[in-house]
């Protein structure tokens, strides 16, 4: 016999799939998350996140279709030889033949070793994706979270959710033919003569860790079956690894010192991984820094952020590093519930909610950022600052209903609670937790899902199934 929990949650979504209007929200990849595991396993949700949770589970299925994913799945191998090492080109670089005094011409191959590259900030080159494991790894961080969220919505111990998982985990990190090493030597190369190692850049494409972090301690919450020891502490090991490669490598250390987004989301990736090997007070300390650091520099009396603003792409820039403070004080007040990371302040006496202030004035369009995609990243943005910083004004929630009707639809409106939503059920109330947001990455842009997903049909399908306890993907 189905627990009650479960089938009072299998009722209520067949009876939203049935009502409800057709706003399952298409799948976005958010620059980074952590939302609060133990919100999620305690599950006491509102009605009015049903449509949430119809698009988690939605973007779990579209995801998954992908997976697993591995390092060693690149033709190219890393300057090393080894597949098993991770290996991205960095977007911005383009090589410059003009003086390599060729007499034919040159293959690719020849480019990538012989021509000198340049960097040319916000023109990406689209070559890069020649070699995807930034966006295998995105992709795979994504599935963990959507998965782990979906599985804990079936208030059971294993699920086909749980199950993916574990063997998308295994595939990623510990199988030893497939595993990834644990570092970052070739993220995000120049090429070129002097450019076949990586840059400190290159940790960007790790941010995810943060996603990955919350689905795993949501597993290990809900004590589920299919996340082993061993699997536990395989990935423990791993992860204890690439800490020591990222706190004692050039790379690592002139990643989390860098003033601008890199330092931010370095911090989200660092604290992530001391919370998933079990290292509480080193989370703390990690979170600590960043805030005491490179934080006190990043907004200025105005909200705005100075080293976001003067990039080619400022509005995606400014809600870029919105997403990875709101990551880093939600990773914060996690690992430290006595701390209050929101009402911290720069130098200049602004805070977070400054910031998104400020950004919320700015017209994308005067930059040329005027792609509904790139419009959007500050959505989920305002949802955090609202949820956290209360909306006593209506301000927020106005904006969001004149420009994102649909927000009580979207994937972060399950953790960013309290905010005001209507998803087009019958239904009220508020919880108090919240957890991780951001907004949507184009640094390194790759072949990473990065909006689509199946239509409410399918989703009436998966919720149907889900009385009986499993679920089937299409």
């Amino acid at each position: 016999m189905l627990p009650p929990t479960f089938l009072s949650l299998s009722f209520s979504l067949l009876l939203l799939s049935a009502s409800a209007r057709a706003d399952v929200q298409p799948f976005t990849g958010y620059a980074n998350d952590f939302v609060n595991p133990d919100y999620i396993v305690a599950g006491k949700f509102s009605n009015t996140t049903l449509g949430a949770q119809q698009s988690i589970i939605a973007w779990a299925e579209y995801l998954s279709a992908s997976g697993p994913w591995s390092v060693t799945n690149k033709t190219i191998a890393a300057p090393s030889g080894n597949k098993n090492d991770y290996m991205s080109w960095a977007p911005y670089y383009w090589p410059d033949c003009s003086k390599v005094g060729n007499t034919t011409v040159l293959t690719p191959q020849q480019i990538w070793v012989t021509c000198p590259y340049v960097d040319r900030d916000g023109q990406f080159n689209p070559d890069r994706l020649t070699i995807d494991d930034v966006g295998a790894f995105s992709n795979l961080s994504d599935s963990v979270l959507y998965n782990a969220l979906s599985f804990s919505f079936q208030n059971q111990s294993t699920s086909l959710y749980s199950q993916r998982i574990a063997r998308f985990m295994d595939v990623w990190f510990m199988n030893n033919a497939t595993g990834m090493n644990p570092n970052l030597n070739y993220a995000q190369m120049a090429r070129g003569p002097s450019g076949q190692v990586g840059q400190h850049t290159g940790v960007l494409d790790l941010k995810g860790m943060a996603k990955i972090a919350s689905g795993i301690l949501i597993l290990r919450k809900r004590n589920c079956t299919d996340w082993t020891d061993e699997l536990d502490s395989g990935f423990v090991a791993w992860s204890k690894e690439y800490i020591t490669w990222l706190e004692t490598n050039k790379p690592g250390i002139d990643e989390c010192a860098s003033l601008n987004n890199h330092g931010s989301f370095c911090f989200n990736q660092l604290t992530a991984l001391k919370l998933l090997v079990n290292d509480v007070p080193g989370a703390v300390n990690s979170s600590q820094k960043y805030f005491e650091g490179i934080y006190k520099g990043q907004i200025n009396k105005t909200g705005d952020q100075p080293f976001e603003a003067s990039r080619t792409h400022p509005y995606h820039y400014r809600n870029y590093n919105l997403g990875a403070m709101i990551t880093n004080a939600r990773l914060l007040a996690y690992a430290d519930p006595t701390s209050n990371p929101w009402n911290l302040t720069t130098s200049s006496g602004s805070t977070i909610q400054s910031a998104l202030d400020m950004t919320m004035t700015v017209d994308p369009s005067v930059s040329g950022e005027s792609d509904p995609s790139t419009v959007a990243e500050i959505y989920p943005n305002i949802a955090a600052v609202a949820a956290q910083y209360g909306d006593p004004s209506g301000k927020y929630v106005a904006f969001l209903k004149e420009k994102f009707p649909d927000y009580a639809w979207d994937a972060t409106f399950l953790w960013d609670q309290p905010l005001q939503g209507d998803p087009g059920v019958v239904g009220s109330g508020n919880n108090g937790a919240s957890g991780g947001s951001g907004s949507g990455s184009k640094d390194g842009k790759s072949a990473a899902a990065a909006t689509a997903g199946p239509g409410l049909s399918t989703i009436r399908l998966v919720a149907a199934v889900l009385v009986v306890g499993f679920v089937v993907s299409w």
